[in-house]
């Protein structure tokens, strides 16, 4: 036979102690102390047989569980948020971010935490359980460091989208910058994405945040250029390189490289031309503007009070402003117009970076042509950065120079305004 069990064992010692047995010897019958058969003796004369059976261990009362009243103040916001009935509600979230924020508004002087927020959403069937993404372990692609505001800037292109009002459709495009350290965002709308749009675009974002190190963005031809007899350099590339930014263009058909900037367009797209009727281009203007506002002064999930000294991006970007690079006072794109009025930006010395993919003939595409990098290197990324001073574009792997090619600049070069600092990118 097996082992009894505890209940059995003890019915046995209660059953021992009431034919006249002495503590010790029925505890020594059932193999345990006599502490352990007071305990139950105690509780058999004051329950009977059912005291001999197991209790639940759990506390009577759960001291740190959240009153009632609370809870119903977070499902109450919780449908104020979904029915967007305050003008600070008009861009919030729903999820527990935007409501313990919210709570803080309102004075709560000990709001939940994040995650009991988001059990108590969870008890009454207010989440969606979100599908699970799975991503490929892929070979490492290279990326700008950023370590202080101003460091790395990433910017996209929205568009084009359309909005359907009294006078019929209008077609736009949005141009997206965000500072990567302190999260914070500028934003342009026009009605075009010519090269004049994006310098337009670029000039306000960094009188907004600064002019970064790096400018990190995609392989857009109006800012990249590109010719397959040679390097042209677009007037926006022009620009960057007279103001000293390292220009840095993420592999071709990989928008994921950005994913900072892509979140905040679809951040945008949902709080913005979802939720908001905006039936022309200067109501989205007026639109966005609100929505920065809300943006820039609501804590962000990626900003910690210990590491960046806030989490609002506003506050973390205006601590950072007197370390800025700021525009040159008096700059202006008109004073580079030729007599026709297009823009002619003279080449700088600087820095153009691309991060390429090698094919599986070892080659790579670059705006200026294919370079044979290598076949043994097929499948790894790496950096081909063209040094216009040196006229020449430098190929690494890791940090290891692996190719050089000759860059015939046939125009000259001046100097940048504001000179890149080596060794920060």
């Amino acid at each position: 036979m097996g082992e009894p069990s505890e209940y059995a064992r003890r019915c046995k010692a209660i059953d021992l102690l009431r034919r006249g047995a002495r503590f010790a010897a029925a505890a020594t019958a059932v193999g345990r102390g006599q502490a352990w058969l007071a305990k139950w003796w105690a509780r058999y004369r004051r329950e009977g047989r059912a005291g001999l059976r197991d209790r639940s261990r759990a506390p009577r009362r759960v001291w740190r569980r959240t009153a009632p009243r609370l809870v119903a103040l977070v499902l109450r916001i919780r449908g104020e948020l979904v029915a967007h009935r305050t003008r600070r509600t008009a861009f919030a979230g729903r999820g527990a971010d935007a409501i313990r924020w919210e709570l803080e508004q309102r004075g709560v002087r000990h709001p939940p935490s994040r995650r009991s927020i988001e059990r108590i959403l969870q008890r009454h069937g207010c989440t969606r359980r979100e599908p699970r993404r799975h991503r490929g372990r892929g070979r490492p692609c290279p990326a700008p460091r950023a370590q202080a505001v101003g460091d790395v800037q990433q910017s996209d292109l929205v568009g084009p989208r359309h909005l359907r009002g009294p006078r019929g459709v209008t077609r736009f495009f949005a141009f997206h910058t965000l500072d990567y350290v302190s999260r914070a965002a500028a934003t342009s709308y026009y009605a075009d994405k010519s090269a004049e749009a994006w310098c337009a675009h670029f000039l306000r974002a960094w009188r907004e945040l600064g002019i970064p190190l790096v400018s990190q963005l995609d392989n857009e031809f109006g800012v990249v250029g590109g010719n397959p007899y040679g390097f042209t350099f677009s007037q926006v590339v022009r620009l960057g390189l007279l103001l000293g930014v390292h220009w840095w263009f993420i592999p071709p058909g990989e928008p994921g490289r950005n994913p900072d900037i892509e979140s905040f367009n679809g951040l945008w797209e949902a709080r913005v031309l979802w939720r908001h009727r905006c039936p022309d281009l200067a109501v989205v203007r007026r639109t966005s503007a609100r929505f920065l506002q809300y943006y820039h002064a609501k804590p962000h999930r990626k900003l910690r009070v210990a590491t960046h000294g806030s989490r609002c991006p506003g506050d973390v970007l205006a601590a950072a402003r007197s370390q800025l690079r700021a525009l040159p006072r008096g700059f202006a794109l008109d004073q580079y117009r030729d007599a026709r009025g297009h823009l002619q930006l003279p080449l700088a010395r600087g820095r153009i970076s691309f991060v390429r993919r090698i094919s599986g003939t070892g080659t790579i595409e670059l705006p200026g042509g294919t370079y044979r990098v290598g076949r043994r290197l097929a499948g790894q990324y790496v950096v081909a950065t063209l040094y216009t001073h040196r006229r020449e574009i430098v190929v690494k792997l890791e940090g290891r120079v692996v190719k050089r090619f000759a860059c015939p600049i046939r125009e000259p070069l001046m100097a940048p305004l504001y000179p890149l600092p080596r060794g920060r990118c």
